[in-house]
């Protein structure tokens, strides 16, 4: 099978395209960057080949999906702070709608799209604005909970979901948004494990739910999002299954969010955000914590 990967040399870019390959696919790294794929030991880069490809240019992105037999997208402006927001609004929003018509064009039939924990509107607005958090419905978060989306980014993320919702009642295909949270590597990891600090809690770690994704684990969701079948598009929760905290999950939640309804008791220093939909779809779960990394 050949998996176009899009912005395959960003932070979860490398990661993905890693998974894959070592998995026998046949990759194709398209991104506006210049490929400048590492080859670690590990990887089996016989089968990768790169272009050079503006996702936002609908010409481009057809010449980039002809020939694929499924799709990861992950090319977006990652942040509302690096750029204007109608310029965050029209690279984000541009490029998810032309890989999903190309898409839609060629047939495929199994799409990931990287979505974000901010579809339902997490940190930003308080880095923003200085808005203080806002109280979740209930915890642990679900795929269900509506959306709180105020910011650029997470008002794209959110509209992408939408959006790929319109084009799996279009057509008989499979769409998997994948809600990542920060996406950490090793070495994020190994700093937050040294940090004196990580059981403040600020508002910066009240909006974003005290959560993170190992890149690694991202990477494996996006696999088993194209190796496991369903209808029509899903949202999917991909987080850690811990918190960024040694503070007891139930002792921060009273912390952090007082009074909020609790749909069950939390054990431990287990995550807030529930992953049993990605388990239940297509048996994911996470393999690494910033606990056990050495």
């Amino acid at each position: 099978m050949k998996v176009l990967i899009t912005g395959g040399n960003g932070r979860a870019g490398t990661y993905v395209v890693k998974e894959f390959l070592n998995h026998g696919y046949e990759v194709v790294n398209a991104d506006l960057s210049s490929p400048n794929f590492i080859e670690p030991t590990d990887t089996k880069t016989e089968n990768l080949s790169s272009k050079k490809i503006d996702f936002t240019d609908f010409g481009q992105t057809l010449s980039a999906v002809n020939g694929c037999d499924a799709i990861v997208h992950l090319a977006a402006i990652p942040n509302p702070m690096t750029l204007p927001p109608h310029e965050v609004f029209r690279i984000n929003m541009t490029s998810a709608y032309n890989v999903l018509e190309s898409a839609f064009l060629y047939d495929i039939k199994k799409i990931v799209i990287a979505s974000s924990i901010n579809a339902i509107g997490a940190a930003f607005p308080y880095e923003l604005w200085g808005i203080e958090p806002i109280m979740p419905n209930y915890l642990p978060l679900d795929e269900n909970h509506p959306t709180r989306s105020s910011d650029v980014y997470a008002t794209t993320k959110w509209l992408g979901e939408e959006m790929a919702e319109a084009f799996a009642r279009r057509y008989d295909t499979q769409i998997a948004s994948l809600r990542f949270m920060g996406l950490w590597d090793e070495n994020r990891l190994l700093n937050h494990k040294k940090d004196l600090n990580k059981d403040e809690i600020t508002p910066r770690k009240i909006c974003g739910f005290f959560s993170y994704t190992d890149r690694r684990d991202a990477a494996k969701s996006c696999r088993l999002s194209i190796e496991n079948d369903w209808k029509g598009h899903q949202a999917f929760f991909i987080s850690s299954s811990d918190t960024t905290s040694n503070i007891q999950s139930s002792e921060l939640i009273n912390m952090a969010y007082p009074g909020v309804k609790l749909n069950q008791k939390f054990k431990e220093n287990e995550s807030l955000i529930s992953i049993s939909k990605a388990k239940k779809f297509m048996n994911w779960e996470p393999e690494h914590s910033w606990r056990d990394i050495k």
